[in-house]
């Protein structure tokens, strides 16, 4: 039996960030959601959520994703939001930067219809 594979789902963007175990997982979407609502929503914006969640692809795409999210991880907002010196991080973190892509790439692909 093979081991499970687990990732963050933030459901909006539908983004998956793969993520070394389960309880990892629960806490990265945790904290996730609590930055979530600490910074509160515009909404007209879609509704962002996270989840631990089973990863939804082969186990080569898992460690790839990994190894490419990894340095990405410790740069979202939530992981700035939760430092100890109260450091909050830039104004466009790269949680941010990958919601506003996806929000963008969905805008683009209405205004083509």
């Amino acid at each position: 039996m093979s081991e499970q594979l687990w990732c963050v789902h933030i459901e909006g963007p539908d983004d998956f960030i793969a993520v070394e175990s389960e309880q990892a997982a629960r806490r990265e979407a945790s904290a996730i959601n609590a930055y979530l609502d600490g910074a509160g929503q515009d909404p007209r914006a879609p509704h962002v959520h996270a989840t631990a969640v089973h990863w939804p692809y082969g186990a080569t795409s898992h460690a790839r994703a990994l190894d490419e999210d990894h340095e990405d991880l410790k740069r979202m907002a939530h992981r700035q939001f939760a430092q100890p010196d109260g450091h909050r991080g830039g104004v466009l973190s790269n949680f941010a930067r990958r919601v506003k892509e996806l929000v963008s790439v969905g805008h683009a692909d209405r205004d083509d219809e």
